[in-house]
């Protein structure tokens, strides 16, 4: 064996050791999350590894080409583009994930297919506990509320492994203040008339759903929140206390069977509160979804940096645009306050290390511009699915012209203050949202926060 070869093999045992401590160990099966043509899934899944003609360890996938490269491999490479992936949750920004889809089919022309909810949302193989991606280059998916609950090392397969491996993925991850984001959820499913394909909110029992997600979720979530270098954003014993709460606010209103009638007919403060027991466990239990993909994904980050490391490679690691997985996490609450700067900041991420994709600084601001303008737009009109603006903004158009009287910022009203300060002082959801709202500001800390 050469010293060479045996370096290599070498530093990839150093790297299965890594892996082996971010290993979760717990192993239970979550059935009846699934219905019984899960086992075909599980089948298919097993069946996709073993036909494929390679098998790919997580360094594989991750570390960079060789210098050494065929003519055939170089071209192969400029031919391929990214593989975009728009990550958003309920209240977190449904509209706003294809209209930045949108943006990306305008700017990139290598861009092939687009899908929205592509893998079912808020579902996993009851094995691996991750939806199977099977993502593709100069594609860009929209997906809500998936479930990354496996092993960083399985959701580092499901990312990147495809017939080439070139470029990775551009991962754009939008997130929302969970007291902001409970507020809207409540705002929006309060309101009367109900917006157009809400009726479930009609028929629903959020109890029930809660007492069965409860059985299915607890496990999950807190296996990430106890894991190395992750948060412990709340105890066992707390999803016990949300389902009571459910039923004490639900059971209370028998004259008002339904969800809807409940949150119609409950004080503002008891309806934001059985509201957000829903959010929290229910299949709407986004909160705790968000928060748990903020981590997994800062672990997968950290598992590439960590291959780097042990390869020597750590100047690739440096260029973010060389790495393999590239995250973007915004925030759902910037946009509604400064939607042209956010839109700037997704432009320049999307372009960096792009050579598909090159956008001026006057093209970036035009691009921002028209969005700005279409969402200011939206909001004038009373879209109903813009539920946290308040007042509208003064906005200057492209002409120099002032649209609106008002100052540049966001007023929330009265009601609004009142129902986050009941939020906050209650025992139960000023800690657990406290604790993931400072997740939330730290993942969003720094002008580029891809890494």
């Amino acid at each position: 064996m050469s010293r060479k070869t045996a370096r290599v093999c070498l530093l990839a045992a150093i790297a299965l050791a890594f892996l082996s401590i971010l290993r979760y160990t717990n192993e239970q099966q979550y059935s009846l999350h699934y219905s019984h043509n899960d086992s075909s899934n599980l089948n298919s899944l097993k069946s996709r590894r073993l036909s494929s003609s390679k098998t790919y360890q997580p360094q594989q996938l991750i570390q960079s080409p060789s210098n050494e490269n065929t003519d055939e491999e170089d071209t192969a490479s400029s031919e391929e583009g990214y593989t975009y992936l728009i990550i958003h949750y309920h209240k977190s920004g449904h509209i706003l994930t294809q209209n930045l889809r949108d943006i990306l089919l305008q700017i990139d022309p290598s861009i092939q297919r687009n899908y929205i909810d592509r893998f079912p949302k808020r579902q996993h193989d009851p094995t691996t506990k991750c939806p199977h991606l099977t993502l593709h280059p100069n594609t860009v998916y929209v997906q809500s509320s998936p479930d990354f609950f496996c092993n960083v090392d399985i959701l580092a397969e499901e990312l990147l492994t495809r017939p080439t491996k070139q470029r990775g993925v551009k991962l754009i991850h939008l997130i929302r203040d969970p007291f902001t984001m409970a507020i809207s959820n409540y705002n929006y499913h309060s309101q009367d008339p109900l917006p157009e394909g809400e009726n479930w909110v009609k028929r629903t029992n959020p109890c029930a759903v809660e007492d069965k997600s409860t059985l299915i979720y607890a496990d999950l979530f807190m296996k990430t929140f106890t894991s190395p270098g992750a948060y412990r954003l709340m105890e066992y014993e707390d999803f016990k206390i949300i389902q009571t709460m459910c039923h004490r606010l639900y059971d209370q209103q028998q004259s008002s069977p339904g969800f809807y009638q409940h949150l119609l007919h409950l004080s503002p403060t008891d309806g934001l509160i059985l509201a957000t027991t829903y959010l929290m466990l229910g299949h709407g239990g986004d909160i705790l979804r968000m928060a748990n993909n903020i981590i997994k994904l800062r672990q997968l980050q950290t598992l590439e940096r960590q291959i780097h490391l042990q390869q020597h490679t750590l100047a690739t690691f440096s260029n973010e645009s060389k790495r393999k997985v590239q995250v973007l996490t915004m925030s759902m609450d910037n946009f509604i306050r400064r939607p042209k700067e956010s839109t700037i900041q997704f432009l320049e991420f999307i372009s960096l290390g792009n050579s598909g994709v090159l956008l001026s600084v006057e093209e970036k601001e035009e691009i921002a511009t028209r969005y700005e303008e279409m969402y200011y737009g939206k909001v004038t009109a009373g879209d109903e699915h813009i539920t946290s603006l308040l007042s509208k903004p003064k906005k200057m158009m492209s002409d120099g012209n002032i649209m609106e009287e008002e100052e540049t910022m966001v007023v929330m009203s009265d009601t609004v203050a009142v129902l986050e300060q009941s939020l906050r002082e209650n025992m139960l959801w000023g800690r657990v949202l406290g604790n993931i709202a400072n997740l939330v500001e730290e993942s969003l800390k720094g002008v580029h926060n891809w890494y």
